[in-house]
C-alpha cells in the first residue's frame, strides 16, 4: 500500500523489482491466496469492506498450477532474505 492508493499484484519477481521505482512509499498491508484475478480481487474488497467486486465484463484470469508452483518457489527464496 503506498500514500497514493492500495497496489494490488501477483506476487513474482520482477514485480518486486519494479516495485520500488513505481511506489518508493509503499508498505506491506496484507496479503492474499487465489487462483484466479477476480477471486484475489473480492478477497481483497472483503478485507477492506468495499462490498462485491464487479470486474463489469472483464474476462477472470485463473492461475495455472505451474504459475501457482513458480511462486511458491520465489516466495521461499524472497521469505529466506
Amino acid at each position: 500500500m503506498s500514500d497514493d492508493g492500495a497496489e494490488f499484484a501477483v506476487v513474482r519477481e520482477r514485480n518486486d523489482e519494479l516495485r520500488p521505482a513505481i511506489t518508493p512509499n509503499a508498505r506491506f498491508v496484507f496479503s492474499v491466496l487465489a487462483g484466479s484475478w477476480h477471486q484475489a480481487m473480492q478477497l481483497q474488497y472483503d478485507k477492506l469492506d468495499f462490498g462485491i467486486y464487479d470486474p463489469d465484463g472483464i474476462e477472470d484470469y485463473v492461475y495455472s498450477d505451474e504459475e501457482a508452483a513458480e511462486q511458491k518457489v520465489y516466495l521461499k527464496r524472497r521469505n529466506v532474505r
